[in-house]
Parts: C-alpha cells; sequence; structure tokens
C-alpha cells in the first residue's frame, strides 16, 4: 500500500457521512469502468485480417494468451508455426513482442474473444512445394511420428512427407514402422509422388538403398553358382537368399537329379546354406 502514497488517482465516492466526517472511495470500480471502456474502444477498431502487435502475455498447452493493445487474443499451438509444435513454451516466452494477424472476433454479450495467428503471416510452404520438390530427388528430413501405415517425415517447417509401409525394406515385410526407423531420427530418402492440392508428398527409404534387382543380371548371370541361407520352403521349391532382397528359388523338380523329391523339406531346413546354379 505504501506504493500509493503521494500518487493521484480516479476513483468514486460510494460513502460520504458528514456528522462522523468519513469519506469512502472506490479505485477499483473507476479502473474497471475504464479497462472496460478501453476494450469496448479496442474491439471496434480491430478487423478481421488486420496485422498487429502484441505481447505475449501467459502461456498454456494449447496456446498463447496475447496483450494486443488492452485486450487478450488467444494464439492457438496450431496458428503458431506452419511447422509442428508440441507445445507454445517450445518456441515463446513470457513478455515477448510479436506479431499476429486477427484470425476471428466473437463479439457477443459474454463470449468476446479473438483468435490470432503467427504462421498466417509467413508464406505457406506448401505454395512453393511443387517447385521445390521433385519425383526422384533424394530429400533429407527428421521423423516426426510414427503411425500404424507408415511414419512422417518434416523436410521443412509445414511440409511434412510419408514413408509407407511397403516403402520401408526391399528385403522384408515391415509390419511396424519402429522396426526400421524411430522418432526424432535423421532419415535419407527418395521423393515417390509430389500432390500440392492434397498436400501430400510420398517418399521411400528403400529407394535411397538402391534396388537390389537392379544390378542382379550382372552379379548372378545364367550358370554362375551360388550359396545362400533357405529363407522359406513351399511345397513347389525352396527359396534361397542370394543377397539382402533378392531371393531365388530352387523348384523341387530341380532339387536333385538322382531321386524324385515329394517335398522340398524332405532335404532342406530354414536357414540351411545350399549351394545351386543360376537356371534363369
Amino acid at each position: 500500500m505504501e506504493k500509493l502514497v503521494g500518487q493521484e488517482v480516479r476513483c468514486r465516492i460510494i460513502k460520504l457521512d458528514v456528522a462522523d466526517e468519513d469519506v469512502v472511495v472506490d479505485r477499483r470500480a473507476v479502473a474497471e469502468e475504464e479497462e472496460r471502456a478501453a476494450s469496448e474502444r479496442r474491439y471496434a477498431e480491430l478487423k478481421e485480417g488486420d496485422t498487429v502487435s502484441g505481447t505475449v502475455r501467459s502461456l498454456a498447452d494449447y496456446g498463447a494468451f496475447v496483450d494486443i493493445g488492452g485486450v487478450d487474443a488467444l494464439l492457438h499451438v496450431s496458428d503458431i508455426s506452419w511447422g509442428r509444435v508440441s507445445k507454445p513454451a517450445d518456441v515463446l516466452t513470457i513478455g515477448q513482442p510479436v506479431e499476429v494477424q486477427v484470425l476471428k472476433i466473437t463479439s457477443e454479450p459474454g463470449k468476446r474473444r479473438i483468435s490470432v495467428g503467427m504462421k498466417q503471416l509467413q508464406p505457406q510452404p506448401w505454395d512453393t512445394a511443387a517447385e521445390k520438390y521433385k519425383a526422384g530427388e533424394r530429400v533429407r528430413g527428421s521423423v516426426t511420428r510414427l503411425v500404424d501405415f507408415g511414419a512422417f517425415v518434416e523436410l521443412e517447417p509445414g511440409i511434412e512427407g510419408l514413408i509407407h509401409l511397403s516403402e520401408m525394406s526391399w528385403a522384408r515385410k515391415v509390419r511396424k514402422p519402429s522396426d526400421v526407423v524411430k522418432a526424432g531420427e535423421t532419415v535419407e530418402a527418395v521423393i515417390l509422388g509430389v500432390n500440392p492440392a492434397e498436400r501430400r508428398i510420398s517418399l521411400g527409404l528403400k529407394q535411397a538403398l538402391g534396388d537390389p534387382w537392379a544390378d542382379v543380371p550382372h552379379k548372378f548371370p545364367v550358370g554362375s553358382v551360388i550359396e545362400g541361407p533357405v529363407t522359406s520352403l513351399q511345397k513347389f521349391g525352396a527359396f534361397v537368399q542370394l543377397i539382402e532382397g533378392v531371393e531365388g528359388m530352387v523348384h523341387v523338380g530341380d532339387i536333385s537329379a538322382e531321386k524324385r523329391i515329394n517335398h522340398p523339406a524332405d532335404v532342406f531346413k530354414l536357414g540351411q546354406l545350399v549351394k545351386a546354379q543360376v537356371l534363369e
């Protein structure tokens, strides 16, 4: 209270007793009225689409409250950046000055709200995505999240590509993306397709390693002898791994020239190393 001594303030008389020489005044009531009047004027001045300066007043998990000249506006976490923001405290601090755009003004009595955005003042990354990203190009990015069907990779703030499960490995069937990549990991991939209208970029992880079948005719010409482990046994033959991503099949009729084989399992076991000749 000592800080008020000597200050001149505006207040309202709420009790006056001349006989007892007693006067009671209310400073808060006047301050609240002035604040409401200033808020009314500010609401009348603002229009959707305006760019205004403000100061971050408080932070929450869902966004930040920004003082834009006497009134508070909500800066939702999804409107802070075109890139993914987990929580406002990662990019904003209390007291920080910011430039924002007024997105929506709700003026209903008792429900007055102003929504603002920061990212709207920055170029939309997808507007130039078709020019920057071409099918067949190699790109690097950080894995942002894993889902049942693949992994999303951030190529730049606001632009993510998807590596589908089927594009993760030549050699094996990937059942879940966490078997191959981890969130936060930096990966190299090949762009398989770009669809700016739907804001989609398809990526291939295995394509960045090269298709192992591309060199098969040179590595394993007809007549050459190979050696590899048995990976699968079927009624019609056995599959043998030549290199990662490339398997050859030994037909049941080509297993032995001496006797008739009814099933490859009569001769081979999974994982057994066998020698064979490339026929085709």
